[in-house]
């Protein structure tokens, strides 16, 4: 694998060498520099450069003239600049104009690796899902679904599949994790995308009006009953049904909604006619139906069903690769909505994010960063910004006991170890926390046998 190439500018000789050495130890890249502004731009033009570390006053050109012409000629080219504390609003004003990230004199190497390996991975990240969502959005209409996970994969792939069949799809998962999205992604890429998708929630409708909303009534069935009414299978004739939270559907309507799936005809409430219908039914519950299936609150009849085909969506901390892309989005959606010019967040606060276990899922995260957006008083999320639960780690993810005695080899294997077992084994996120190199962590997981 080719390595990446960081272009270093710098003026100040002393700091260049520094900076390049550093950086050249890690094996993980190939490091060019610049003593000028004129060089590099020269260097810029003819090499393939991943990523340039710039100062922001030079002699003969400034930092944002480097920033520009590099992603001038690759958009997708990291850029983070250095700048001395008085100055950290031409720093600012660079970010603006697309600068990944930036440093204040003196540079702390450590700091700098952590940045460089975030930006590499956030580079890497954004190319992936470009061309994963290019991909979809052409082809299959997924343009709302943001992952590109493995277990997210195949969930697209399931989608791709059961879609053109009409058949019906179970979708189970915890509140938050987006179930509505994938019924709609059925949907819209099924024979019936033409005809009405129409969701219920089942938890919303009182157990007195269930019946009446899902199928109807006729005339005089009930007090207050002065016309005939419609109801939801009927206004989805030829189209889809989502069934939210079906596993709150009190039992006498799960019998009447498994004659439907059975007959495809229902009566309306206070009707003797059959009412013929072609929906596709897509269920959706956070229970475990099978469980309540035991415990008589779920007709068993009923749950097989539903259950021809089930797609089981994962928690938020079971797809943390999945983290940056969502934060991207959501800060991407609030300044959309509200006016406003949040750049990014910065690693700080993107590492505590990502180690967040998120009970409350992509709903969580989503609040959380309208949280930070609203009330932060910068451009770049940080972790001041964070709720206080997570900036507050619990002991147990931060402690790692090295017993006297130990070696260095076993401490660090241990360290390694128990950080990559933290994360769920999500290597980037590992390298970014241990301020190591990916290339150096894949190189150490082989070495100690992980």
């Amino acid at each position: 694998m080719k390595k990446k190439q960081i272009l270093i500018v710098d003026d100040e000789p002393g700091s260049l060498k520094a900076i390049s050495i550093a950086l050249a130890k890690d094996n993980d890249y190939q490091v060019i520099d610049a003593a000028d502004g004129k060089t590099a731009l020269r260097l810029i033009k003819e090499e393939q450069i991943d990523l340039v570390l710039t100062d922001m006053k030079l002699p003969d050109i400034d930092g944002l003239t480097i920033l520009k012409s590099a992603k001038y000629k690759n958009p997708d080219t990291s850029v983070i600049v250095i700048t001395g504390y008085g100055t950290v609003e031409s720093a600012v004003l660079a970010m603006k104009d697309g600068a990944e990230n930036y440093l204040t004199k003196p540079i702390n190497i450590k700091e700098l690796r952590l940045l460089i390996s975030n930006a590499f991975a956030k580079q890497q990240l954004a190319i992936e899902n470009k061309e994963l969502r290019t991909q979809l959005n052409i082809r299959y209409g997924f343009q709302n679904i943001i992952g590109h996970s493995p277990n997210m994969q195949q969930i697209y792939k399931t989608i791709l599949q059961v879609a053109p069949v009409n058949c019906n799809v179970l979708i189970c998962g915890e509140s938050g994790t987006g179930k509505e999205l994938i019924a709609k992604a059925l949907h819209y890429n099924s024979p019936r995308k033409n005809k009405l998708f129409l969701p219920i929630n089942c938890t919303a409708l009182p157990e007195s009006l269930i019946e009446s909303e899902l199928f109807g009534y006729e005339k005089g069935a009930f007090t207050g009953a002065i016309n005939r009414h419609s109801g939801k299978f009927e206004a989805a004739d030829g189209g889809t049904l989502f069934l939210d939270e079906i596993g709150d559907m009190p039992l006498p309507a799960q019998a009447r909604l498994l004659r439907v799936l059975e007959q495809k005809e229902f009566l309306r409430v206070g009707g003797v006619s059959s009412v013929k219908v072609d929906v596709r039914i897509i269920a959706a519950t956070n229970k475990d139906l099978l469980s309540e299936v035991q415990k008589k609150r779920f007709r068993e009849d009923l749950y097989w069903r539903l259950k021809v085909v089930i797609i089981q969506l994962p928690p938020l901390r079971e797809r943390r690769d999945d983290i940056p892309l969502l934060i991207d989005a959501f800060i991407h959606e609030f300044n959309q909505t509200n006016q406003r010019n949040i750049m990014g967040i910065s690693p700080k606060a993107l590492n505590a994010l990502m180690l967040h276990d998120y009970p409350g899922n992509i709903r969580e995260l989503k609040n959380i960063i309208e949280s930070m957006a609203i009330l932060s008083q910068n451009e770049m999320l940080d972790l001041d910004d964070l709720p206080a639960l997570i900036q507050e780690p619990s002991e147990k993810n931060e402690r790692i006991v090295i017993n006297i005695g130990t070696s260095m080899e076993e401490a660090e294997k241990k360290i390694i170890s128990q950080t990559l077992k933290k994360v769920n084994e999500n290597r980037t996120m590992a390298a970014g926390i241990l301020g190591i190199g990916l290339r150096t962590l894949h190189r150490k997981i082989k070495e100690y046998k992980l």
